[in-house]
């Protein structure tokens, strides 16, 4: 991806530091799109939804270099992987594969796009979603 698509900060990577989550998760710096939801006490939280300025946090253009990778673990199902030791998400088609630089890679192996169901897991998707006990830990963490 090139920098400039991130026209809004709402579209700009979260970086969450090594340890924000607990238990020394994630066990080093996890750079997310702020859709993409981690597993946290039984709930998808999106990572924007748990932005706390500190421990994490939305990364500026000025600290990104001008290209970047994001990568999509797509397995048959909607799943639960490690990212740097953290429960994450697996790929959720929200966004078309189209968009992505080896869609045309997928399609000669997969013939056209199928249709991925979502796990069934609640999801936070905004701030304001966030149990207030999550919040309040997320930000003991941060002022540690």
């Amino acid at each position: 991806m090139h920098n400039n698509i991130f026209i809004s900060p709402a579209r700009a990577p979260v970086c969450i530091s090594s340890g924000a989550l607990g238990d020394g998760l994630p066990h080093s710096d996890l750079f997310l799109t702020a859709e993409h939801g981690l597993i946290f006490d039984g709930l998808v939280i999106n990572a924007g939804a748990m932005i706390n300025g500190e421990t994490i946090r939305t990364v500026s253009m000025a600290e990104m270099p001008e290209v970047f990778v994001y990568y999509h673990v797509e397995t048959e199902d909607h799943d639960v992987i490690l990212a740097n030791g953290a429960p994450a998400e697996t790929f959720i088609d929200y966004k078309e594969r189209r968009s992505f630089d080896n869609y045309d890679e997928y399609l000669a192996l997969f013939g056209e796009e199928r249709s991925i169901e979502e796990m069934n897991m609640p999801r936070v998707s905004a701030a304001r979603l966030l149990p207030p006990a999550i919040r309040a830990r997320l930000n003991t963490r941060a002022a540690a």
